[in-house]
């Protein structure tokens, strides 16, 4: 008998029944091996917990409480009162191995015939993480309990769920999430800044941003292909929006810089922000402890690299916290490599030959 595994962050959260408050949102730390899920019913112990001590999430952790289910179509019940004057979301994170589908439902009792409302349903395979969301507008009377669903067929023997959570939809609602990381800029040049907003809330808005001019300044924002500081988003859209600034030119190289991103929407009733952080870099360095001329181009740079200095024998890479990441011999003056594998960000060359070593900096974008 196949054996089908999911791993459950859930937890009740004893909210008052008011727009944006969370229903079931993790539960860590709750459970015993080969017992029921606290919280949840099920039939012939079709769903048992564990523990899992290791990194099988999308973000690194000790590790996750789970539940597993030896049958090919598996349910397990909560109880959780869902008020038809109510809008709600369902959303979570889910892999197999294989295709699985997996289905979120309400009904009036914890009893399969009495599911009567299906609130999420999609196939998950193995690609990775991917997530699932729902937004139900219309809640009908009597739902009362709630259930998970996993069904699986001969292509699958796993199906994981991480981040399960159910709440209540507010009608002007959204949040936001920085896609570009930690850079480094020369003062006065250019950079682009990436973001996501989610409009979360049941109706359309108008989202302005409003980037902080402390270090920054010449904004441009772009979505769409349209360039202004508002843009339109719907009902459960996401969209990405980038905004180009230039590094005011007289920031001292080794300032701690940032650029926030505040956004508002017109009736100011919600509001996000986004943090890009931004090291300055020095227009020009020596070498150490020599007089050599050092040089590396294109800074920054997207696939390759040259760095140009006469008697270096071995070059390294560095990432921010001192890891090597590269090292290739220099034979000739000028060496070229390759940097396409490395993430985007900020790193440190070292140069070294017999009798000296010098050190410099670039940006992988």
């Amino acid at each position: 008998m196949k054996k089908y595994l999911l791993s459950l962050l859930i937890a009740l959260i004893a909210s008052p029944a008011m727009a944006g408050s969370i229903l079931i949102e993790g539960f860590e730390y709750a459970n015993h091996d080969l017992e029921r899920p606290i919280g949840w019913s099920c039939d012939n112990n079709a769903w048992l917990s564990g523990y899992l001590e290791k990194d099988h999430n999308r973000i690194p952790h000790s590790g996750n409480w789970y539940a597993f289910s030896n049958a090919d179509d598996a349910w397990m019940f909560m109880q959780l009162y869902l008020i038809p004057t109510m809008q709600y979301r369902v959303t979570c994170w889910a892999i197999s191995d294989g295709n699985c589908q997996l289905e979120f439902w309400a009904g009036s009792s914890p009893a399969i015939d009495d599911m009567h409302t299906l609130l999420l349903s999609t196939t998950i395979g193995s690609d990775g993480y991917q997530k699932v969301s729902a937004y139900i507008e219309t809640i009908p009377a009597g739902c009362e309990y709630i259930a998970i669903r996993a069904i699986t067929d001969a292509t699958a023997t796993c199906l994981t769920i991480d981040d399960i959570e159910i709440d209540m939809v507010e009608q002007y609602q959204f949040e936001s999430e920085p896609i570009t990381g930690d850079t480094a800029m020369y003062p006065g040049s250019q950079g682009t800044f990436r973001f996501l907003v989610h409009n979360v809330g049941y109706d359309a808005l108008d989202i302005t941003a409003h980037p902080s001019n402390e270090f920054f300044t010449d904004f441009s924002c772009q979505f769409n292909g349209t360039t202004g500081m508002t843009f339109p988003t719907q009902s459960n859209e996401t969209v990405e929006v980038t905004i180009t600034a230039t590094l005011r030119p007289e920031i001292e190289p080794g300032t701690v810089c940032w650029l926030d991103v505040p956004m508002t929407i017109p009736c100011n009733c919600n509001t996000s922000m986004v943090t890009f952080w931004v090291t300055p870099l020095a227009l020009e360095q020596t070498a150490e402890n020599t007089g050599m001329t050092v040089s590396i181009y294109p800074n920054p740079a997207l696939d390759f690299i040259t760095v140009d200095a006469e008697g270096l024998t071995r070059i390294t890479i560095l990432d921010l916290t001192g890891k090597v990441v590269m090292t290739v011999p220099a034979e000739t003056k000028q060496t070229r490599m390759d940097v396409r594998g490395l993430k985007n960000g900020f790193y440190f060359v070292v140069g070294k030959s017999s009798n000296s070593r010098i050190q410099r900096s670039f940006v992988k974008q």
